[in-house]
């Protein structure tokens, strides 16, 4: 017998024979038919939304498949079963016919399902709780596995469908094919017959019984209730937000424990004993309440994976600035009667070198120096000089436009410049000044003992980095370059993918940051 994760894979693939850019949606109706989660889809008429019901009901052994069109006048008798009229009139007995009907049905497909009438939405509301429907006197237990409504809308406010729509955990768009090549293949193709799955492929009732048990087994790590801690959050500041909907980004404590369920059954599929991250950007199509709300959704779960990191390099990044404050207030002494700094190498009589600068040489005007603040930010400018071959930066300390000192078309991009000991802070990131000749290195640092040069904040940075940051964030990466959730579309991981490359661009700031600082501490 195949394994779970080797059987849905199989699956999948055969599936999704013939189908153009609708795999990932596929796969995640899949993954809701296997956790008992219902599914809706949101999208234009002809994007293959009903082929993805079609499709799902040949993964079930004997599986029957029920599909309707929802009007304003559908009523329960097109959707439940017919009355029996024989029971009725010959047993007094109120029961509907119900085969070939939904509540013998093992894959649902309701389209336009906000156009159902009241009475339908009700009985809809307890199919989909408690899997089972009354008829009659009798309770039947439905065999469905999965209900996939769709629409091009969401539904109408205040129009009593909440309840309704907060059932369906998975919320995915289906548009239209996008890539040129790939809509070709769809124009060409000829008629597609429905893809023959192996008998050892097919999902059998003691299987998905053992594997509901087996689901629900799955261990829920600590870190993985902390990135939900991290994505609550970030939705209750979204919240706080002016001329926002608080329903927006309602989340009930019944949706949040579905999607935990989700995550687990994602961890089994894919052969795990426990969810890891890789299963949390499932939850991109399970959080959003309205389509323009969807951005801001995904982009509250991608900070989430490194915000513990984004967090530390900020206290970090903090401390390096105590640090350069703090060498940065030199007694009267050690400063000359023009407050500018003694001992730098002065390059064409006007300008002090900064050392290492990230995009090559750079001059800074030195008569600027002197309304620099060590406490407070100032706008600066920097522009690149052809004729001396180098990067000019100024501040701006007189209420002209910033561009005042430019006499061409050079490209001028505006800055913040801030004073610090030996150096200045470009836009957060300290750089040090060229020394005269001869004059010591040592006299570049401040913070040494009677037994030698102490360590100092940009050394424990450093160290911090390098033996906790770097290896966390490695792991990270691993998890979505080693391995593949077969839930996650090449969209998804690309999107996790970006957001682990701005953290990757974090750590080297602040480490560069770190260097810089190293030099004049």
């Amino acid at each position: 017998m195949m394994k779970p994760d080797s059987q849905i894979k199989s699956l999948l693939k055969a599936l999704s024979q013939g189908v153009y850019e609708k795999e990932h949606i596929i796969a995640m109706a899949m993954l809701c038919a296997i956790a008992g989660e219902s599914f809706f889809l949101l999208g234009p008429p002809g994007t293959a939304k009903s082929l993805v019901a079609r499709r799902l009901k040949l993964a079930f052994k004997e599986g029957q498949s029920f599909e309707y069109l929802m009007s304003r006048f559908s009523t329960p008798d097109e959707i439940f079963g017919p009355v029996s009229i024989s029971l009725l009139k010959n047993e007094d007995r109120y029961e509907r016919v119900v085969d070939g009907f939904l509540p013998t049905a093992t894959i649902v497909f309701l389209d336009e399902i906000w156009k159902a009438s009241p009475s339908i939405q009700n009985a809809l509301l307890t199919a989909l709780n408690e899997r089972i429907f009354q008829n009659g006197r009798n309770t039947i237990s439905l065999p469905m596995k999965l209900l996939i409504a769709a629409s091009n809308e969401l539904p109408a406010e205040d129009e009593g469908l909440e309840a309704l729509w907060d059932r369906f955990l998975v919320r995915m768009v289906s548009n239209c094919i996008q890539n040129e090549k790939t809509f070709y293949k769809m124009i060409r193709q000829q008629s597609f017959e429905s893809p023959v799955i192996g008998e050892n492929s097919l999902i059998t009732e003691e299987q998905y019984s053992q594997w509901k048990k087996e689901i629900d087994a799955i261990d829920v790590p600590n870190e993985i209730c902390d990135i939900i801690t991290l994505i609550r959050k970030g939705f209750k500041k979204e919240i706080q937000k002016e001329e926002i909907n608080k329903m927006n980004y309602y989340v009930s404590d019944r949706r949040w424990k579905k999607c935990v369920h989700l995550m687990q059954a994602s961890a089994f599929l894919n052969g795990r004993k426990s969810i890891d991250m890789t299963d949390v950007p499932i939850l991109m199509h399970c959080l959003w309440n309205r389509d323009e709300t969807i951005p801001t959704v995904i982009d509250v779960i991608g900070r989430s994976f490194t915000e513990a990191i984004d967090n530390q390099l900020n206290k970090l990044e903090n401390e390096i600035e105590k640090a350069l404050k703090k060498a940065s207030e030199l007694p009267k002494e050690e400063v000359d009667k023009n407050n500018l700094p003694p001992k730098f190498a002065l390059f064409n009589y006007f300008y002090y070198t900064i050392r290492d600068y990230k995009d090559g040489k750079c001059l800074f005007y030195k008569s600027d120096y002197n309304y620099i603040s060590v406490d407070t930010p100032l706008d600066g400018i920097i522009y690149k000089d052809d004729k001396k071959q180098a990067w000019i930066i100024h501040a701006i300390y007189t209420g002209a436009p910033f561009d005042y000192k430019v006499r061409d078309n050079t490209d001028v991009k505006k800055i913040k410049l801030q004073k610090c000991k030996n150096g200045i802070i470009i836009d957060g990131t300290p750089y040090g000044f060229e020394r005269q000749p001869g004059d010591s290195s040592s006299e570049d640092r401040m913070l040494d003992d009677e037994n030698g040069k102490a360590p100092n904040m940009a050394d424990l940075v450093i160290a911090t980095i390098d033996n906790e940051i770097r290896p966390q964030f490695a792991k990270l990466q691993a998890l979505f370059t080693k391995t593949k959730n077969t839930f996650l579309s090449d969209d998804d991981l690309s999107l996790m993918k970006n957001y682990l490359t701005k953290c990757g661009m974090h750590i080297e700031e602040i480490y560069v940051k770190a260097q810089n600082t190293q030099k004049l501490l």
